[in-house]
């Protein structure tokens, strides 16, 4: 999937799905978000093979304005022990906030994910 693909291409596709996902979300259409959410992790799934690529690609998504990209960047990065203090901190401020609807829901879960408080 993502062989032969630049960082830059694959951030595109990071990008691309994360704006699928808020719209999906925005719209309650569950099928949209759950056949975007295979696709996307597929993409983790890669990305995390190679350390060096995720630095790069994260170091750029974190820094997204999607709110969507940014919380699921900030959790790839606290999976694969990168960029952690920076993601735990987008996260804190994202699962504070009162505007973002569920999303501030999804920053708050990916936190006690990492820190073993849920399965």
């Amino acid at each position: 999937m993502i062989k032969n693909k630049s960082a830059q291409e694959i951030i595109a596709l990071i990008v691309q799905s994360g704006e699928i996902i808020d719209g999906a979300t925005d719209n309650s259409d569950y099928k949209i978000n759950n056949r975007e959410f295979k696709k996307r992790d597929k993409l983790y799934q890669e990305i995390a093979k190679d350390v060096e690529l995720a630095e790069e690609i994260y170091d750029h998504l974190l820094e997204h304005p999607c709110i969507t990209v940014k919380i699921s960047s900030s959790f790839q990065c606290l999976k694969l022990n990168i960029y952690v203090d920076r993601s735990v901190s987008i996260l804190e401020k994202l699962a504070q906030r009162t505007d973002i609807g569920v999303r501030s829901f999804n920053a708050e879960m990916c936190l006690r994910v990492w820190r073993g408080e849920v399965q």
